[in-house]
This record gives C-alpha cells, structure tokens and sequence, in this order.
C-alpha cells in the first residue's frame, strides 16, 4: 500500500514537472533522410521513442514465447516417447520373466531405440531370442548392443559366451572367457562360467587351478564348489599316472573325505601300487578314523609286511574293542605268517563282532592248521547270508554215467 501511494505520488510530481517543461519551451527535432524531413516537438520525439521502444520488447517477448512455447512442445513429445518406451521396458522384463520369450522380444526391442540404455534391451532380447532358438535373430540384437552402446564388449561378449556354453560349445566360450578374464580377474561370472567350461571339457588341471580365485570371490554356491572340486581331484586321483605323492597337493579338508579316499586307494590297488595304497591309509587314519579304510589296510600286500603289521597292532592298542581293527590285524599277522597270533586277533574279533568275514577267516585258517571240526563249523558260519533253501537230510553222492 505505502508503494503504492509512493508511486501515484512520483507520477504526480513527474507529471507536473514534465508539464512545466511542455509551456516552458516544447523543443525542436528534425530528422531528415534524402528529400524526407520529419519536424516535431522533442517532447513528442521522446514518447515516440519510448513507444517504439515498449513495442519492440513486446515484439521480442513475443517471439521468445513462441520459439520457447515450441521447444517446450519438442520436449514434452519427446518426453512422452522416452517415458512411453521406458514402461515398454519394464513390461518386457515383466514378461521375459514369466517365460513368454516371443512377447519379450518383441517388446524390449520395440523400446530399444527410444531408451537411455539401449544395451538392455538388446541383451535381453537377445536372451529372448536365445530360448525362441532363433539364433541369427539373437546374434543381431547383440550386434546392435555393441553399435549402440560405447564400451559395451565386455558385457556382449559375455552373454555370448553364456550362449555358447548353453549350446555346449565349451572351447568357443572357453577362448572369449579367458580374454575376459585378463580384463577383468575378480569378476564373478567370468569365474563361474570358467569352472563350468572346465567341468565340462573336463580339464581338472585348470580346475583345480581355479579354486583358489573361485573360493576367494565366491562366485559359487558353498555346496557346488565343494562338489566341483571333490569332482576335479577325484580324476585326478583316478588317473592312470598318480600316485602317494599327490596327498600333498591334496587340500586338506578333502584329505578326511572317505568316500574319496577309498576310492583313491581302490584305484591304487588296481594299478598294483600296493605301497603308495598302504601310505595313504596310513596318513588318512592319521587324521580320522574309518572302519572301511581299517579293514582295506589288512588286504594291502605291501612290500614291508612287518612294518604294516606294526602300524596295525598300534592301533589295535589304541582300539582294542574295534573289531575291524583286530579282522585287519589277524589278516595282518597271517601275511607274516603268524598263524597263532592270526587265530586269537580273529577270534577276539568274533568276540566283539560276529561277521561273515571273520568266520570265513578263521573258519579257513583252524581247517588249515588241523581243527578240521571247528573250522567246518566257522566256514559254514560264514555262508550265513545265503538264502534258507532245502538241503539234503543225509549225504548224496552225484551220480554219474559211469560204471
């Protein structure tokens, strides 16, 4: 209100003061151009002026609005275009989800070209395209991927060698991954899809070489890295050329695994490596006890029974309720021929726990030293298992054509 008094009171006094100056002396202007001349007071000059000069800026505010009002338009349409294929988009992903592969495809390309990140879209429907089959479909949405996106080869590249495992193109993918990998050493997929290549090929050499990363990163599940790595150093194991020497190289948490061990030494014994067998049980008993492994030890025929024999009695000591220990033990002693302590570890072990094997153990072993009765009597012991059939009541010889 006070601005507004302030300004009626400054055109009054501006209004007067101009008034003045028009009775005092209205002034003189002449503009001449050529043969015109334009003769007019200054005071009308000076309104002329001002007037043409407030026309002007109208004209230029005009103008401005016009051109701003049209870019406004250009953005708003683009805008909505951009907006429009961003929700195109999210529906493909939404869809892509749900498994319907032909309706993500043609969505998520469709919105390709009006998005901030068309690398999305085109991998996407690349993968949509991958589970269609149709793949030449597929490798031109990730050739447009790498077109459309500056410093996006890495990422393609990776998806095709995604492809290419899926299709069990193992070296293809194998020869991009490795690339990969010099570029980046840490990334997780690259790691991941490198085991599975290996697995695959099988290459247990690079495998096992691969652990180490692949544990350091965790690229893998906990159960399906361990079944990858119990898998590499099986057939390593079960190779034809190894030997005592790997346990080593073993790790150590697969040094306890007895499934794995027994094998191993299976395989050890088929390749009449009885040494490098009795070796490894021996370290593997070190570490933890197993019943199955106690009673393979009393079938290796090493090359120094009486060292094996020793090893066995120690742990008889250390078990002398274990009536696997004192079966391998009595096996043991008859390896080296001693055949009276033989027959008390066998029958101690028919005290603690009556089996088929040590029936048929002693069985065989009182026949062989004379007790004939008993010996019978163990060895039929020892056929327990069979099935309870009929039998002759009285003793029958078989008769022949001969006479």
């Amino acid at each position: 209100m006070k601005l507004f008094v302030f300004a009626v009171l400054a055109a009054i006094v501006l209004g007067g003061l101009v008034g003045t100056l028009l009775v005092r002396d209205p002034g003189y202007v002449l503009i001449a151009y050529a043969d015109t001349a334009l003769e007019t007071s200054l005071w009308v000059a000076v309104l002329l002026f001002i007037g043409l000069y407030i026309a002007v800026r109208l004209i230029s505010v005009v103008v401005f609005r016009l051109t701003q009002g049209q870019s406004k338009v250009l953005r708003w349409r683009s805008g909505r275009k951009v907006r429009a294929a961003r929700s195109q988009t999210v529906r493909g992903l939404l869809v892509m989800a749900e498994g319907r592969w032909a309706d993500a495809k043609k969505l998520l390309a469709g919105a390709a070209d009006d998005v901030e990140t068309p690398l999305i879209n085109y991998l996407n429907a690349a993968r949509a395209a991958h589970e269609l089959g149709e793949l030449n479909e597929r490798d031109e949405f990730l050739k447009r991927a790498h077109e459309t996106t500056p410093g996006a080869k890495f990422a393609v590249s990776l998806t095709q060698a995604e492809f290419n495992i899926h299709e069990g193109r193992y070296e293809q993918a194998l020869a991009a991954l490795l690339l990969l990998r010099k570029r980046a050493p840490k990334h997780g997929a690259v790691l991941a899809m490198l085991a599975r290549c290996y697995e695959a090929l099988p290459d247990w050499q690079a495998l096992t070489q691969l652990m180490g990363d692949l544990k350091k990163n965790k690229v893998l599940p906990e159960p399906e890295l361990h079944r990858m790595e119990q898998a590499a150093w099986q057939a390593k194991l079960l190779a034809e050329n190894s030997n005592a020497g790997l346990w080593k190289k073993l790790p150590k948490h697969l040094r306890t695994e007895v499934p794995l061990m027994c094998k191993w030494v299976h395989q050890l014994r088929k390749d009449n490596k009885p040494d490098e067998a009795e070796q490894v049980i021996r370290q593997v008993l070190g570490q933890r006890w197993d019943a199955e492994l106690a009673l393979i030890y009393g079938e290796i025929r090493s090359s120094d029974p009486a060292r094996q024999l020793a090893v066995a009695q120690g742990w008889a000591k250390q078990r002398p309720d274990d009536a696997e220990v004192a079966l391998s033990v009595g096996r043991l002693c008859l390896l080296n021929e001693k055949f009276e302590q033989a027959r008390e570890y066998f029958e101690h072990s028919l005290r603690l726990a009556p089996s088929d094997a040590v029936y048929g153990e002693l069985g065989r072993l009182c026949v062989a030293m004379g007790d004939e009765r008993r010996g019978t009597e163990y060895l039929l012991l020892s056929l327990s298992n069979l099935s309870n059939l009929p039998q002759p009541s009285e003793p029958m010889l078989r008769k022949t054509n001969a006479s």
